[in-house]
């Protein structure tokens, strides 16, 4: 199970510092919203999809 819980932390504290980065006082909306209306962001959103699934059907798997 090892293997399991250190995906899972990993997802987390990753998830964690993103939102510590999104609660920074001196970047303004503004700048974030540019940086999320780039056209790439649409392309790896089909990307990180399939990936998020493949990583929820891998933990599945390893509990199994």
């Amino acid at each position: 199970m090892t293997l399991q819980w250190a995906a899972v932390a990993t997802f987390l504290y990753a998830e964690i510092g993103l939102i510590l980065i999104f609660c920074l006082p001196f970047i303004p909306p503004q700048r974030w919203q540019k940086i999320f209306s780039f056209n790439v962001w649409g392309k790896i959103a089909t990307f990180w999809n399939k990936a998020f699934l493949t990583i929820i059907i891998l933990l599945i798997v390893l509990f199994l």
